[in-house]
């Protein structure tokens, strides 16, 4: 059983009434949350981040323990923000949070992980378009 610690990187939207909405990953190689300028290059920035941390979770990459986990939530903010996070492991899971509820809960998917996490900050999301 591969016993490596968890580095997962996340997708956190937070709404706040000068900027609407903000999109950050956290960045498990940096260990710090970048800022994104869509939802949809932050969706891809996760899975990209994921894809990588999978496969040196697969290959037990000796740089894996340097990554960093997404942090603890700060309970004192006031801002409003919903977040998932993708666990990539061999068995790839997904859990989502939110300021008013701070601790994780598991998601059906990565779909399901990004609608609920929109929902629960009240960001209408982009519908992919017919070509």
């Amino acid at each position: 059983m591969n016993r490596q610690r968890l580095s997962r990187p996340s997708l956190k939207i937070t709404r706040s009434e000068a900027d609407g909405y903000v999109f950050e990953v956290w960045n498990p190689f940096i260990g710090n949350h970048q800022p994104i300028g869509s939802i949809l290059d932050a969706m891809q920035r996760v899975d990209e981040l994921a894809g990588l941390i999978g496969q040196m979770w697969l290959q037990r990459h000796p740089k894996q323990s340097i990554l960093a986990d997404v942090p603890e939530a700060d309970r004192t903010d006031r801002i409003q923000w919903a977040e998932f996070r993708v666990n990539a492991t061999t068995h790839r899971s997904d859990d989502t949070r939110r300021c008013d509820r701070p601790g994780w809960m598991r998601a059906a998917g990565l779909s399901q992980a990004a609608e609920t996490t929109c929902t629960r900050i009240g960001y209408a999301p982009p519908t992919p378009s017919a070509s």
